[in-house]
Order: structure tokens, then C-alpha cells, then sequence
């Protein structure tokens, strides 16, 4: 901002006087540097994860100082607190949110693992970071995670399981308490290595629909209490199981195999 100082003389001088403190980035430059940091450090840390990450290499990566990086972080742990509260957790509350009481197990299933590969998809560094530092042990990011994750919506997925299965409408091998972890780690597993799969066998990696309809038919024909092909038997010609969303059993006309 420039000031006028009017001199003995009559005349107008321009004297530049700062709104600011030096040093101290304005609030657009600021807000946007502070993403930079943050995206860089992401993307790091699912490239090599946290412990091999240093201060120097984000802002390397971002294109700015490590002392704007200090700035913003005075320290690794107030870096990883950012990036759970302001991108893990908002995806979490994103997946978790819609689900209700009273909803079958596969209307469920169907909406979280939507949910998710759509968060993943947007943020693409997600699933490596999830398998590298959440779920492995010593993970750097698990307990900030855990502190986030909504049990009492996880525990409607256990409870609509163990209703449908009470109902005789759904595999009574399963584990009601366990179903969560099966379908996170499905979803994240598909996620973090579709594309080694896909150079490895020479094939397209599948968009997110197609990612999609696959672990969804995984985990609901899974629940299905014909799901499972027990060793030694065969499948019934003719008809192919399903668990509808409704939670009902549907039968599908299939051809027998030559």
C-alpha cells in the first residue's frame, strides 16, 4: 500500500508502507501454499511413506522453501495431524455418513464401497498410504485414523449382517464384526495395486464402475447363504444366487456349462 506524504514544499511523495510483517506470505498466497505443502507431502508419503519423508522433500516437491514449510508446520506431527483432519477424516465422515440403521446388508455394502472408490478417486495417493501406514503395524498414521473412524455406523453394517443371518438370508460362516475389514481391505487392496495387475497380465486397468461392480459382487454373493462353494460340491445348474439390496435372494437364469 502506498501512503502520500505531503513535503514542505506543497509536493506529494509516495512513501510504501506494508499492511504485512516481511516475511509473513498473504492470506491468498499463504492458503495456497499451505495446499501445495500439504498435496506434496501426500503424494510422498504413498510414494515412500512417512518415515523416509523429510521436511526437504516436500517443499522440494511443492516448489517452495523449507522455510515456508516450518511456517506452516513447525514439526512432523502437526504435518500429519493436517492431513488426517483435513483429507483422511472428511473421506472417512464422506463414506460413513449415509449409512442408516435398518438397511440391508447389501444396500450397505453398495453405498460405502461406491463412497469410497469415489473419495480414492479424487484422491488417488489414498489407498497406498491407508495400506502403508494404517493398516501395517507401526503405521504412522493409525492411531490419528482410528480416532476418526465412526463404530457406531461400522457396528450397523455387523448388526444388519447378523439380522440378515438370524433371517436365514445370509451366510452363516460369515463373521458379522469382521465384514468391515473385508470390505475396506478389498476396496483398498483393488485400489492401491490395479495397475501392477494390470501391467503384470497385459490387460486395461478397469475404471472405477468397473472396480466397482467387482468387489460389490464379491462381498454380496459372499453374503449370500449359498455364496460359499463348499469343497467337494458343485453349483446347481440353471440358477445363479444373489443377495439383492433389499436384502431379499434372487435367482438368475444361467446356462449350464459345457
Amino acid at each position: 500500500m502506498t501512503t502520500l506524504v505531503t513535503t514542505k514544499s506543497g509536493r506529494a511523495a509516495g512513501r510504501s508502507k506494508s499492511s504485512r510483517p516481511p516475511g509473513r506470505p498473504t492470506t491468498h498466497s499463504g492458503l495456497y501454499a499451505r495446499e501445495k505443502l500439504i498435496e506434496a507431502a501426500t503424494e510422498l508419503f504413498a510414494k515412500q511413506g512417512v518415515a523416509a519423508t523429510t521436511f526437504a522433500m516436500i517443499a522440494e516437491r511443492a516448489a517452495l522453501t523449507p522455510a515456508m514449510l516450518h511456517y506452516y508446520f513447525k514439526d512432523r506431527d502437526q504435518l500429519l495431524d493436517a492431513v488426517v483432519e483435513e483429507r483422511l477424516a472428511p473421506l472417512i465422515v464422506g463414506v460413513w455418513g449415509p449409512v442408516k440403521a435398518g438397511a440391508a446388508p447389501a444396500e450397505i455394502v453398495q453405498g460405502v464401497v461406491e463412497r469410497m472408490l469415489t473419495g480414492i478417486e479424487k484422491m488417488p495417493w489414498v489407498p497406498s498410504t491407508w495400506m502403508r501406514e494404517v493398516l501395517n503395524e507401526g503405521g504412522l498414521l493409525r492411531g490419528r485414523v482410528l480416532r476418526h473412524l465412526p463404530f457406531e455406523k461400522i457396528g450397523i453394517l455387523s448388526q444388519s449382517v447378523a439380522k440378515a443371518q438370524s433371517a436365514g438370508t445370509a451366510n452363516m460362516d460369515l463373521d458379522p464384526g469382521l465384514i468391515v475389514f473385508s470390505l475396506i481391505g478389498l476396496v483398498m487392496m483393488h485400489a492401491a495395486t490395479i495397475k501392477l495387475w494390470a501391467e503384470i497380465f497385459g490387460r486395461k486397468a478397469p475404471d472405477r464402475a468397473a472396480l466397482s461392480r467387482h468387489i460389490t459382487g464379491l462381498l454380496i454373493d459372499g453374503l449370500h447363504p449359498g455364496g460359499v462353494l463348499k469343497p467337494g460340491k458343485t453349483p446347481r445348474s440353471g440358477t445363479r444366487a444373489r443377495l439383492a439390496p433389499d436384502g431379499r435372494v434372487k435367482r438368475r437364469a444361467g446356462s449350464r456349462r459345457k
